[in-house]
């Protein structure tokens, strides 16, 4: 059976390859025995003594030569795990800059406001109302599930329509809720809110058709219709170029598109300066007074304004009618009911009361207490 050799660092190596002579030395010799029981060469008789002095062994060992391998790199390989590592170098450096940009509502020079800094500051001012108000939506909205009441896109819808009448037109609502830094949207959440809290006050009111006609009775003044008067109008800066507008007019060019292209109001310019009905107490007293003196198809004098030369006309009326109870029934039985109901105050404080509310900002405390209102 062959000797299976570790060659030590100080072994001498005679050949380069084949059968060589392997020549090393020990300081301790091992007890070994041959395959013919013989002791193998350098090994110590019975009974000698191990001097620690080196002892030279001698063996055969056959070596070959062994071809060396070169690493094989594949070029292609190579650069397409260097591109890979680029790439992803610079995602890393691109999403520390975003996470960066995140934390930062806005920045100056190169100094972060942070989100948090926002943030704190928005609690410190307004937190409390902003929290009582997300509070007072919810506790609504769950009154209502609980009760069954709904609020229809029509019913809300409605309710805008009167909002923008009182306004002029939907442009001049939106424009009014701006200036709150509102939108039309922030509007319609806020009146279906108020609906559903009036149906929750109002879920165990009766009316009778005797108490609707007496209410009607009591309050024609808030059924009648003043009178009304549909203009259209042309507004310029200055009395000479509405003087020469008039005499387009006079000339029989069209009002609607002369309006279109002179006035300078932005409201009506796109609408052929049409204005729609409006009534007493709605548009400027100097603007009012001549429209209600003209009659049907008649046309202005330039009239003058704070906001620059108007011509005015004229292209329909209504006088002041009471509106018949048939045609305003709905709206009686509306304020009857909500003369009956409970206050919403009311409602509110028993939700409040009702429901199981934690707030886990120290600072935020304050809010339930603004609930109610």
């Amino acid at each position: 059976m062959p000797w299976v050799i570790r060659i030590p660092r100080l072994a001498r190596v005679t050949a380069a390859s084949g059968a060589v002579w392997l020549r090393y030395r020990v300081t301790s010799v091992p007890r070994l025995t041959g395959g013919s029981g013989a002791m193998a060469p350098g090994v110590m008789a019975p009974g000698a003594v191990d001097t620690g002095s080196p002892v030279w062994y001698t063996e055969p060992v056959l070596v070959q030569r062994v071809k060396r391998e070169e690493p094989m790199v594949n070029s292609k390989s190579s650069l397409r795990v260097i591109t890979i590592i680029v790439v992803v170098g610079l995602l890393i450096i691109g999403a520390l800059w975003i996470h960066n940009d995140l934390k930062a509502v806005a920045r100056v020079n190169s100094t972060n406001i942070t989100w948090k800094q926002f943030n704190d500051a928005l609690k410190k001012q307004s937190g409390n109302q902003m929290l009582a108000g997300l509070l007072r939506e919810e506790l609504i909205r769950q009154g209502a599930k609980q009760h069954d009441i709904t609020v229809t896109d029509e019913e809300v819808q409605s309710e805008m329509d009167k909002l923008a009448d009182q306004f002029g037109s939907s442009v001049g609502l939106e424009q009014v809720l701006s200036q709150y830094g509102m939108t039309l949207d922030d509007l319609r959440g806020q009146i279906r809110s108020t609906l559903l809290l009036e149906g929750i006050a109002a879920k165990d009111v009766t009316v009778e058709e005797e108490e609707l006609k007496t209410y009607y009775e009591e309050n024609k003044d808030k059924y009648t219709e003043p009178e009304q008067v549909k203009a259209r109008h042309i507004l310029v800066e200055d009395e000479e170029t509405a003087k020469s507008i008039l005499k387009q007019l006079e000339m029989g060019e069209d009002f609607a598109e002369i309006a279109k292209e002179k006035s300078t109001d932005p409201g009506s310019k796109d609408k052929g300066g049409d204005l729609g009905f409006f009534e007493r107490g709605v548009m400027d007293t100097s603007f009012e007074e001549v429209a209600f003196s003209l009659g049907i198809g008649e046309t202005s004098a330039p009239v003058t304004t704070m906001f620059g030369y108007h011509i005015i006309r004229v292209e329909d009326k209504k006088p002041e009618r009471l509106l018949p109870y048939e045609n305003v029934q709905d709206d009686v039985r509306k304020q009857v009911i909500k003369q009956k109901a409970k206050l919403t105050s009311a409602v509110l404080s028993e939700l409040k009361d009702a429901a199981q509310i934690k707030i886990n900002d120290k600072d935020l405390e304050d809010a339930i207490y603004s609930i109610a209102y």
